[in-house]
């Protein structure tokens, strides 16, 4: 595999980033949708709400991520893991998967309280991309707050 992102032979914009995969690359840029500010290359936060009701509701933080694997990973396969960035005691996740798998091939499961992971649970056995979105639902002080995981699939032929 050529790393074409270090090796600067991608064609990807000024305003995309360029993500190797073997054999190949994608250049991913990364768009905040309305209400959100881009803090960081990977991540939007959401804006002040003031008393908006709507705006509540909205996810606190939406972070992008990017796995590449081969078609002839072993399943089942955790891929990701999700949870708050500081555990508090008492705190209850409720993790998700929102859109992306109608095909089934990944599932949730809890690990404790405050962490979830994302498994593949079945093969996947053509090369293609997928976008997941995972919701985590964090349960703390009677409060819940949402955030959102972007995941990024990349599944390239056997190596």
């Amino acid at each position: 595999d050529i790393d074409e992102c270090v090796a600067e032979s991608h064609n990807c914009s000024f305003n995309e980033t360029c993500f190797n995969i073997q054999g190949g690359f994608r250049c991913l840029s990364l768009e905040c949708p309305e209400n959100y500010r881009k803090s960081g290359d990977t991540r939007c936060e959401r804006l002040p709400c003031n008393e908006n009701k709507e705006c509540q509701s909205l996810p606190l933080r939406i972070t992008y991520y990017h796995l590449s694997f081969p078609t002839n990973i072993q399943v089942p396969t955790d891929i990701f893991r999700m949870g708050p960035s500081n555990a508090v005691p008492g705190d209850k996740i409720l993790l998700s998967i929102i859109s992306g798998n109608q095909e089934g091939f990944f599932t949730t499961k809890k690990v404790n309280n405050h962490s979830g992971i994302v498994v593949m649970q079945r093969q996947i056995t053509e090369p293609r991309d997928l976008l997941l979105t995972i919701q985590m639902q964090l349960s703390r002080h009677g409060t819940v707050n949402t955030f959102i995981a972007k995941l990024f699939i990349f599944v390239s032929a056997q190596l």
